[in-house]
C-alpha cells in the first residue's frame, strides 16, 4: 500500500494537525533564518555607517592638525581614535598628489595593499567583509579623501595643488564584527528555543479546533444524511468517495440520501426557509389586502408581531404622509401592471415614522384572477438621512450652517426670475465683510474667530425676515438676499439694524470683543439685471465703506465702477 493510501485511513484530524503543524515549522524555520540574515546585514549597515562617521572624525582632527602645525601628534590622534572606538585598526595613507608635493610623512602613511591602492586609482569607497587571522569575522572598510573646494569651511586647494576632485589619501579601518554576528547566534537559538516550546500548545490548538469545528460537524452530518435518507431532500449526483475517514462516511450517506432526494423536495420548504430568513420584511395578504402571512423581518422593523396584524390590512401602517391622491395611482398602477415600486412612509407601532423602499406584485391564478399580493420592502431611513445631510452639507456652511455662495446664487436667480415675472417687484443685496476679523485669528486664535462667526450669523438672522437669505460666501463674508422690498428706506433700516446689533459685544474667550461690519447694497432693477452683477455692484459699495474708515453702509452707485477694491480687512 502506497503512503497516500495508508494516510487515506487515518483520521482526518490526525493528518489536517499534521500537515497545518509541518507547515508552520516550515514557515517558521525560514521565517527565523531570513530574521537571522536581516539582523546580521543590519549590524554590517550599521558598522559602514560606523566606519563613515570615524572617517569624519579623523579628517576633521587631521585637517586641524595640519591648519594649526601639530601634524606630529598625528599618531597620538589616530591610535586615540582607535582606541576610543573600538576600532581594529586604523590608517591613513598618502596618495601620489601628496607624495609628490610633501613627501613620503611617516611609516605606514603609504598603501600597502592592492585594495588600498585601488581606492587611491579609482577613488571609489571599498567595503569588504573577512575572517581574521582570530577566526572572527571583520569588516574593512577604505574610503578616499577627496580634494573640494569646501571641505569642512576648507579649501583643499589652499594647501594641496591639485585640481578639485584628487584623490589626496585615503583612511583605512578593520572593525570586528563578533558581537554583531553573537547577536545573530543568539537571536536564532533563542528564536528556535521559543518556536519549539510554541509547537505543544500549538498542535493542541490546532487539535482542538479541528476536533470541534471538522471532525463533529462532520459526524453530526453523517447521521442527519442519513436520517434524512429515509425520504426527505432532492437528489442531485453522486459523490465520488476517496476513503474511509469520517469525509468518506459522510459520502456513502450523502450518496443514500441523493437516491429519493428528487421526490422529496418541496418547494413550499424551501420558500418558507427564504421567506422566514429574509432580511427585507414580507408581507403577504389575500386579494381583499387582508394580511395573511408576516415574516420575522416585518416583526423586527414595524414592532408589530404577526398575531397583531394578521387579518387586518396594511393601512396599519399608515403614515398619513402620502394623501389619498397618492394611493389612487398607486392601486391603478397595481391593478394595471400587477405590480408597484417605489418609496412610502409608514408608522411603526411605537409611532415612529420610517421610510422604506416597496416592492409589491400580484399572484394570479390560472384564470388570471388576484389570488394574494406579495409585498417586499426595506426601511431606508438612514439611508434618506445620509442623503440628506449630503445635500445639506453641499450647499450650506459647514461652520455656520448659513447656505453657502452656490445655494445663495440659486435663490438669487429664483428670485430675480420671479421679480421679472411680475415686473414690479424690487430685491436687494448686501454684501457684507467684517472689519479688522483677522485680529481676533491672529490674537485670539482661529477657535475664536470660529465662534465670533458662529454668533455674527446668529445675530443676522435675528435681523431679517423669514423670507430673506443669509448667506457665508467664505472667510469673514457674507450676503444677505431681501426679496420683495418696498423702498430703500426699507433696505437702510435692515442695514441699520445689521449694524447696530453688531455693537454689542460679543464674548470670546472670556473677552468682550467688540467687531464692526461694512455692508454695500446693491438693487434690482435699478442697479443691474443678473445676480451675478447685483452682487459684483454690492461687493463695490462695500469696498467703498472699508476706504471710507468702515463700520457703516454704502448704496452702489455707478461711480465706483473702475475703482480699486483692495482695503486691508
Amino acid at each position: 500500500m502506497s503512503w497516500f493510501g495508508w494516510s487515506n485511513n487515518l483520521k482526518i484530524w490526525v493528518r489536517l494537525v499534521a500537515v497545518i503543524l509541518v507547515g508552520t515549522i516550515c514557515s517558521g524555520v525560514g521565517l527565523i533564518y531570513w530574521g537571522t540574515l536581516q539582523q546580521k546585514k543590519i549590524a554590517v549597515d550599521q558598522a559602514q555607517d560606523f566606519a563613515e562617521s570615524v572617517y569624519q572624525m579623523t579628517m576633521a582632527g587631521l585637517t586641524g592638525m595640519m591648519i594649526t602645525g601639530q601634524v606630529a601628534q598625528r599618531n597620538i590622534f589616530l591610535d586615540q581614535i582607535r582606541d576610543s572606538n573600538h576600532i581594529e585598526s586604523l590608517k591613513v595613507f598618502r596618495g601620489r598628489p601628496v607624495v609628490l608635493q610633501f613627501g613620503e610623512g611617516h611609516a605606514g602613511e603609504l598603501p600597502n595593499s592592492v585594495a588600498e591602492r585601488a581606492v587611491l586609482d579609482s577613488g571609489k569607497a571599498y567595503h569588504e567583509i573577512f575572517v581574521g587571522t582570530d577566526g572572527s569575522e571583520k569588516l574593512r572598510v577604505i574610503l578616499p579623501a577627496i580634494a573640494l573646494r569646501n571641505y569642512l569651511g576648507k579649501n583643499c586647494m589652499d594647501c594641496h595643488k591639485v585640481e578639485p576632485g584628487t584623490v589626496l589619501g585615503a583612511v583605512s579601518m578593520e572593525i570586528s564584527l563578533a558581537r554583531a554576528n553573537q547577536t545573530a547566534r543568539v537571536f536564532a537559538v533563542s528564536a528556535f528555543s521559543v518556536a519549539a516550546l510554541l509547537c505543544i500548545p500549538l498542535t493542541l490548538f490546532i487539535w482542538y479546533f479541528i476536533s470541534h469545528w471538522v471532525t463533529q460537524p462532520l459526524r453530526r452530518m453523517t447521521h442527519g444524511l442519513t436520517l434524512i435518507s429515509q425520504g426527505d431532500l432532492e437528489a442531485t449526483s453522486h459523490l465520488h468517495s476517496s476513503g474511509n475517514d469520517e469525509i468518506g462516511q459522510a459520502t456513502e450517506a450523502f450518496n443514500q440520501v441523493m437516491d429519493k432526494a428528487k421526490e422529496l423536495l418541496s418547494e413550499q420548504r424551501m420558500s418558507r426557509i427564504v421567506f422566514e430568513n429574509s432580511l427585507e420584511g414580507i408581507v403577504v395578504t389575500d386579494s381583499s389586502s387582508r394580511i395573511q402571512l408576516v415574516n420575522q423581518a416585518f416583526v423586527e422593523t414595524t414592532g408589530y408581531s404577526a398575531e397583531e396584524v394578521i387579518g387586518l390590512t396594511p393601512a396599519v401602517l399608515k403614515s398619513g404622509r402620502q394623501d389619498e391622491a397618492f394611493y389612487r395611482e398607486f392601486w391603478r398602477v397595481l391593478r394595471e401592471k400587477g405590480e408597484w415600486r417605489g418609496e412610502i412612509w409608514n408608522r411603526r407601532k411605537n409611532g415612529s415614522v420610517y421610510a422604506e423602499r416597496l416592492s409589491i406584485g400580484a399572484v394570479k391564478n390560472g384564470q388570471g384572477e388576484v389570488e394574494h399580493y406579495v409585498a417586499i420592502f426595506s426601511d431606508v431611513t438612514e439611508r434618506k438621512k445620509r442623503e440628506e445631510r449630503i445635500s445639506f452639507q453641499a450647499f450650506h456652511d459647514s461652520l455656520t450652517g448659513l447656505p453657502n455662495r452656490m445655494l445663495f446664487l440659486d435663490r438669487l436667480d429664483q428670485v430675480l426670475a420671479q421679480a421679472r415675472r411680475s415686473k414690479s417687484g424690487t430685491v436687494a443685496v448686501m454684501f457684507l465683510d467684517l472689519d479688522h476679523f483677522k485680529e481676533i485669528n491672529d490674537t485670539m486664535g482661529h477657535e475664536a474667530g470660529d465662534a465670533c462667526l458662529k454668533e455674527v450669523a446668529h445675530r443676522l438672522r435675528q435681523c431679517v425676515r423669514a423670507s430673506d437669505t443669509v448667506a457665508r460666501m467664505g472667510g469673514d463674508e457674507f450676503t444677505l438676499l431681501l426679496p420683495k422690498v418696498a423702498a430703500e428706506a426699507d433696505v437702510r433700516a435692515v442695514a441699520q439694524k445689521i449694524l447696530e446689533a453688531m455693537k454689542v459685544p460679543i464674548v470670546l474667550g472670556g473677552q468682550e470683543v467688540t467687531i464692526t461690519t461694512s455692508i454695500g447694497i446693491s438693487m434690482f432693477p435699478r442697479d443691474a439685471q443678473d445676480g451675478e452683477t447685483l452682487l459684483k455692484h454690492a461687493d463695490a459699495a462695500m469696498y467703498k465703506v472699508k476706504n471710507s474708515g468702515r463700520a457703516g453702509m454704502f448704496f452702489f452707485v455707478p461711480d465706483l465702477l473702475g475703482r480699486p477694491s483692495s482695503p486691508s480687512a
